[in-house]
């Protein structure tokens, strides 16, 4: 009986100890692989909204579901918006479309893969709103403004 205690208490040391290891290993492997997209200076993670101008926000694509992600691009659709600042910004009305969403350009950042640009389509293939075709395509900011 002494002989089963002490085995028993040996294999649940090594239990543990596996466990541990298995845990260490697959929480650092994710981190490694885990990609961002730039979205206004900060490293962000499957971000539902992206501006195209930081500093004002007047285009942004919100509303975003990702279908796909990795480190070679993520897609996904949203809704795009505009707003024309007329007569100015705050009195501006907004326009928007239905769009697909798709992430590109994947760069390394401090050792983290991150994509650096995004392109939307219309679902329709209408123009989009105040746009000369369908498509918008701009690199994602990289630093903070400020």
């Amino acid at each position: 009986m002494k002989n089963s205690r002490g085995l028993l208490a040996v294999l649940s040391v090594i239990t543990v100890a596996a466990l541990a290891v298995g845990l260490f290993s697959y929480l650092h492997r994710a981190d490694e692989e885990q990609v961002y997209v730039y979205n206004c200076g900060i490293l962000d993670y499957k971000p539902e909204s992206l501006t195209k101008y930081c500093a004002d926000e007047g285009v942004a694509v919100g509303y975003i579901q990702w279908d796909t992600w990795s480190a070679e691009g993520a897609t996904g659709v949203g809704k795009y918006a505009i707003n024309p600042c007329v007569p100015n910004c705050v009195s501006g009305k907004w326009q928007y479309a239905d769009v697909n969403v798709k992430l590109t350009k994947s760069v390394l950042d401090k050792g983290k893969k991150v994509l650096s640009q995004i392109e939307v389509t219309t679902t329709d293939g209408k123009k989009l709103p105040l746009g000369a075709s369908a498509s918008d395509t701009w690199a994602l900011v990289t630093t903070p403004l400020g």
